[in-house]
């Protein structure tokens, strides 16, 4: 039920305080003039600084301050900020671009904690500011006065974009701060889910402690859903295990290592490809990565080994082998038989290249005594790949 409000027609009651000016005073309105005004401040006396100008983006107002004093550009504020930090961390992309144009180091413009453009662009998500910084190159694995990086800071803000770039461009997920906190562990507290996962699959460790041995499990506690994710990947990593054999390397980076192949390590992270999906790779594949055919041929013997007798052999060539123990698999016996066919057959063709080889040599033909020496080299290279397989 409403309410009805009933006006009076009655005027308000209304009170007039008499001026205190008489006919006979002075004008109200002079009498205003004559009190003191405030002092006017010229606009070209107060300039605007080059930290104020970049923070709200005015690339206008920066080439004027350029043209006036050329070391405004990197001069820091009194809060120990420069032009090139504001401009990162409010997302002005063109600014940064000018600012590093014209004198502005991307890795030295830091304030008093150390923090450099790119990590304050990081912890506010700005992706093209991110990106571009890291084009003009810009250490991703800088530290502030605490030991933090940017990806510490994008991990923190749960900027899962910025982190996946972060990670592209090199940034480590297990780097630790001055208490021993990771990219991972931030996640984890936070609970940022997605974060989390891309620092998961590019190798942050779930084992890694902090100062107070914390792992991410225990700073997850309150976050049912990274908890799940942490018991989801254990279980994988179980079953991972399951699967090679005990005593083996335990990641790829191990058995590059052992390999001699560990400048691969980087290539084969970048692409996200650990040991397992290593293992699950086809030689067309590491042909498509680019790598040269020596160690390729010796990462497909290692997987084509694996594959026949389920043993992870990282065979170092001109190493000693050690004796075999217990008895030889038919499988595995089947295998050294058709190693030895293989070798037959590579030392004809070897014969062949050889024999035509004099020949051209003697008539003088040196592009086709080229490529007969190119397939000799290769054919001793399968070889030395075949027998070690076996060693």
């Amino acid at each position: 039920m409403s309410t009805r409000v009933r006006f009076s027609q009655e005027r308000p009651g209304v009170t007039y305080v008499p001026s205190t000016h008489n006919s006979q005073s002075t004008n109200l309105l002079a009498d205003i003039r004559a009190k003191p005004m405030p002092q006017k401040h010229p606009d070209q006396k107060y300039q605007m600084d080059a930290c104020t100008a970049a923070s709200i983006g005015d690339e206008s107002m920066l080439r004027e301050l350029l043209r006036i004093n050329a070391n405004l550009i990197v001069a820091k504020n009194s809060a120990g900020w420069t032009p090139l930090l504001y401009a990162a961390y409010l997302g002005h992309q063109t600014v940064c671009a000018f600012l590093l144009d014209h004198g502005a180091l991307v890795d030295e413009a830091t304030n008093s904690r150390r923090q450099t453009p790119l990590m304050m662009a990081a912890a506010c998500g700005n992706l093209n500011v991110v990106r571009m910084l890291l084009e003009r190159g810009a250490n991703v694995r800088l530290a502030d006065f605490e030991k933090r990086q940017a990806l510490h800071y994008a991990a923190s803000c749960s900027q899962n974009v910025v982190v996946d770039v972060l990670l592209a461009a090199g940034a480590d997920p297990n780097a630790q701060d001055a208490t021993g906190t990771s990219p991972l562990h931030e996640a984890a507290t936070t609970g940022h889910e997605l974060t989390f996962l891309s620092l998961l699959e590019k190798g942050g460790s779930l084992s890694l402690k902090n100062d107070r041995s914390e792992n991410c499990a225990a700073l997850a506690c309150d976050n049912p859903k990274i908890l799940q994710i942490i018991n989801e990947s254990n279980r994988e990593k179980e079953k991972f295990s399951s699967e090679f054999p005990a005593g083996g390397p335990e990641n790829l980076t191990e058995l590059l290592e052992e390999m001699d192949l560990v400048r691969y390590a980087d290539q084969f992270k970048k692409e996200s490809i650990d040991l397992r999906i290593f293992f699950e790779l086809e030689e067309e594949d590491l042909k498509d990565m680019k790598i040269a055919f020596g160690p390729r041929k010796r990462m497909w013997d290692v997987i084509e080994k694996f594959r026949q007798t389920g043993i992870i052999r990282a065979d170092n060539f001109g190493a000693a082998a050690g004796p075999s123990s217990g008895p030889v698999s038919p499988k595995a016996a089947d295998s050294v038989t058709s190693t030895f066919k293989s070798i037959r057959d590579i030392n004809q063709g070897t014969k062949k290249y050889a024999m035509e080889a004099l020949e051209a040599l003697g008539a003088g033909q040196t592009d086709k005594l080229r490529a007969l020496l190119i397939g000799i080299i290769d054919s001793v290279e399968q070889i030395t790949v075949k027998i070690s397989s076996h060693a």
